[in-house]
């Protein structure tokens, strides 16, 4: 059967042969498109896929290295391996994107707005990620405004048992290594990665302003995966991860100056740091752990395919700072400004999250109906030198979607209502439509309505209020994709997104308890509509039977914003790539990304920046090859958050095996 290219994840990573993985063909699954499993080429939505060969050939040790290659995706962090790092989705901001491992919702719901945070995680487990884009909620209930990234670690794929280890060293004196073991069999599939990632990394805080000390980061992870088919013929199974990290970290955003909305260097108060024995090094430390299981059951009942699983996710954070930071209590009403002390402080913050889901599916109408209810509660608790909280929040809902094929036109139509214990329900939904027009040839469209629940710290905590009601969101993206030959297509796909009732973090509201002995300041619904539109454009050319070339841009327009919480993205992002079989056992890349147009920060303009990276694998033979991995390869300043340091030029190198 033909192939159609319709997630082009060259952007990414050329896999041994030249762009063979980012050609899907019609037959290929993609999980997040649907609530039931779908070929990509009959999904209405747009996904990007990257495979675990994609994964192997760019060797990237941050996951947020993956992600930035993608169209439509903006990747922001906040300092070295371990700091913050988030993502926005065309615009909309890491609290507007769902996060699945393995099926487990792994946002952070004692963030101050529920997100995840892909600054602590690695690629050593990863074999498989698929970013779903648009509102979503319809599928993935609240924060789904922008899309989903859904990870899968490593699964067996081989008859048998075999392992892997790999091993990497490089600049900064980092330190990575891993251990897999998987085994398949006719009733099994077992799974098991180990992965440890240690580095001395670099400042946090930019260099720009005279900042030199390193900030390290040290983490362990260990996940897992578990499926039995048992002699009747239900399928059983368990899986999950649990990690441990300490990282040091640079917290600007304590600084009296990210109040006032001035930069201010650390120079600026290193005396005052000293005279308490920090010896001027802005070493905060944060030790961080989380946990998440999932345990499922698949079966069938006359027509009806059932799937029970249910999920337990519980995340730790304890920060230990010694820094000048803002005085709440020494509040000017006349100039809107706080006061500054030393403080010493160590804050911990604790979040648990369990949810069980139902869902059933059989075949009616000519088409695929999906049933399915689910429940979920949050709890959020925090101690420490910023006061005691401890609060929780559930919400139940009932979802279903009907898809059916209409010759060349694939549709899918879905409803969700979930019903929240604060706000109460809320109701959204999604319609997909992929056409064949020729062999070569989808067009797609998408339109659906999303929201987020506000968080329990927008909700319960000292600058909150319980009167918050959900953002609501309405997507529409139109897109074409057309194949010439194997190994040469385009991609365009416009998109819109608007946003009401943004919640924001308001400076001058009174409706909160922190306003009746600190002054104004506090989250409130912003009134007014925000939207985000654009453009991606994407495509491949194999330009010889051993070099390919792959390029995407995308234009995103932010005219309209409401609210400062809607994330500030580049107008144009651009990434290049060529790879090419150099020998039969070496291959070698090269990839340029760049972000031009980018906003200003608080009214003072923020440089464009364009990095090369190049990736060079060599196979060894009986299954062992080596790579040599060079990031920021022409040592460019730059700064991918105001005020927060990224790497100059960094080597690495590493070596895998498989037996």
């Amino acid at each position: 059967m033909k192939k159609t290219a319709v997630s082009l994840v060259a952007l990414l990573a050329a896999g041994p042969l030249p762009l063979q993985a980012q050609d899907i063909a019609l037959d290929e699954i993609v999980v997040s498109a649907n609530l039931d499993e779908t070929e990509a080429s009959r999904s209405g939505a747009t996904v990007e896929v990257v495979t675990g060969e994609d994964l192997r050939s760019t060797a990237d040790l941050r996951f947020s290295d993956v992600l930035r290659r993608l169209p439509g995706v903006s990747v922001n962090t906040r300092g070295a391996m371990g700091s913050q790092a988030g993502i926005s989705i065309r615009g909309a901001s890491q609290n507007y994107v769902g996060v699945l491992v393995d099926g487990i919702d792994v946002t952070d719901p004692t963030g101050t707005q529920v997100a995840f945070d892909f600054g602590q995680l690695g690629t050593t487990d990863v074999s498989r990620v698929e970013v779903l884009k648009g509102s979503q909620s319809a599928l993935y209930g609240s924060g789904a405004v922008g899309g989903v990234v859904t990870i899968t670690s490593r699964r067996p794929t081989e008859e048998g048992t075999h392992q892997s280890v790999a091993a990497e060293a490089g600049s900064n004196d980092t330190l990575a290594l891993s251990y897999g073991i998987t085994h398949l069999s006719d009733d099994w599939e077992v799974a098991l990665t180990l992965s440890h990632i240690e580095t001395d990394g670099f400042s946090n805080a930019s260099e720009a302003d005279g900042n030199d000390e390193a900030d390290g980061y040290r983490g362990d992870r260990l996940s897992f995966y578990v499926a039995r088919t048992l002699q009747s013929g239900v399928r059983i199974g368990i899986n999950g991860f649990t990690e441990e990290s300490k990282s040091d970290y640079d917290p600007a955003y304590y600084l009296p100056g990210s109040l006032s909305g001035q930069r201010l260097t650390y120079d600026e108060i290193t005396a005052e740091t000293i005279a308490l024995g920090d010896g001027g090094s802005f070493d905060e430390r944060l030790d961080r752990s989380s946990t998440g299981l999932r345990a499922f059951a698949e079966f069938d009942t006359g027509p009806v395919s059932h799937t029970f699983s249910v999920t337990d996710f519980r995340t730790e954070r304890t920060y230990f700072e010694n820094e000048l930071a803002p005085n709440y209590l020494d509040y000017d009403p006349v100039t809107g400004t706080y006061g500054t002390a030393m403080r010493q402080t160590e804050n911990t913050y604790e979040g648990h999250r369990t949810g069980v889901d139902w869902r059933g599916g059989f075949d009616a109408m000519g088409g695929r109906m999906i049933l399915g209810a689910g429940w979920k509660n949050e709890d959020y608790d925090q101690t420490g030198d910023w006061g005691n909280l401890s609060e929780n929040s559930s919400t139940k809902g009932v979802y279903g979607e009907f898809s059916r094929s209409l010759g060349d036109l694939d549709v899918a139509l879905s409803l969700r209502h979930d019903d929240h214990s604060i706000f109460g329900g809320f109701n959204s939904g999604r319609v997909a439509l992929a056409y064949r027009l020729d062999e070569a040839t989808i067009l797609r469209a998408q339109a659906g309505t999303g929201y987020r629940a506000p968080s329990n710290f927008e909700l319960f905590s000292f600058y909150g209020s319980r009167e918050l009601q959900p953002e609501q969101s309405r997507n529409v993206d139109l897109g074409i994709e057309h194949e010439f030959s194997e190994g040469t297509s385009v991609r365009a796909t416009a998109f819109y997104l608007e946003v009401d009732d943004l919640i924001d973090f308001d400076r001058t509201s009174t409706g909160c308890p922190a306003a009746a002995t600190n002054g104004p300041g506090c989250y409130s619904q912003v009134p007014g509509t925000s939207r985000r539109s654009g453009l991606e454009l994407s495509g491949e050319m194999a330009l010889t039977g051993t070099l390919g070339l792959a390029a995407a841009y995308t234009y995103t327009d932010s005219a309209t914003n409401a609210s400062t919480s809607w994330a500030s993205v580049p107008r144009h992002l651009v990434a290049v790539e060529l790879t090419s079989d150099l020998t039969p056992t070496l291959h070698g890349r090269i990839g340029v990304t760049a972000a031009l147009d980018r906003p200003d920060d608080f009214g003072t303009p923020v440089d464009n920046y364009s990095l090369v990276d190049a990736t060079l694998t060599k196979d060894i033979g009986s299954g062992r090859e080596a790579y040599l991995r060079v990031e920021n390869l022409l040592d460019e300043e730059y700064e991918l958050v105001p005020g927060y340091g990224t790497s100059g030029r960094a080597i690495f190198a590493g070596f895998r095996a498989s037996f």
